[in-house]
């Protein structure tokens, strides 16, 4: 899996995100890996819903368009459930908290910026790196 960077203009808001894009990556998610903590995040896409069957804790959710807008998020979602956002192309799970740290603004453009060393894989649907 590559690993990308979250950034707003030149602040970087996630340095460790990890992009599940194959269908094996997005069907398992966080059930095969380690806990997140904070800096890091799994960007699932395709993706416009989510669910926490089978997890042990509870995550953010912010949900982006295929331009890597923010269409909206859910904090602290509890393991067994589901969330979803119309129109969003790809979703980010990030451990609880990281939503009131990131202050998100709907419409806002965010960027993502491919870690060096890491895997490769194709960016995600809005470009950008």
């Amino acid at each position: 899996m590559k690993t990308l960077a979250l950034h707003r203009g030149a602040q970087c808001l996630v340095p460790q995100v990890r992009h599940a894009r194959h269908w094996h990556q997005r069907l398992f998610g966080l059930l095969v890996l380690p806990r997140l903590q904070p800096g890091q995040g799994l960007l699932i896409e395709p993706c416009a819903s989510v669910h926490t069957l089978g997890m042990r804790y509870p995550l953010d959710l912010l949900f982006l368009s295929s331009s890597n807008q923010v269409l909206g998020w859910r904090e602290n979602v509890a393991p067994w459930r589901a969330a979803s956002q119309r129109g969003a192309r790809s979703t980010l799970e990030l451990p609880t908290g990281s939503i009131a740290q990131l202050a998100p603004r709907t419409g806002e453009t965010l960027q993502w910026i491919a870690v060096p060393g890491t895997a490769r894989a194709q960016q995600p649907s809005g470009g950008l790196l």
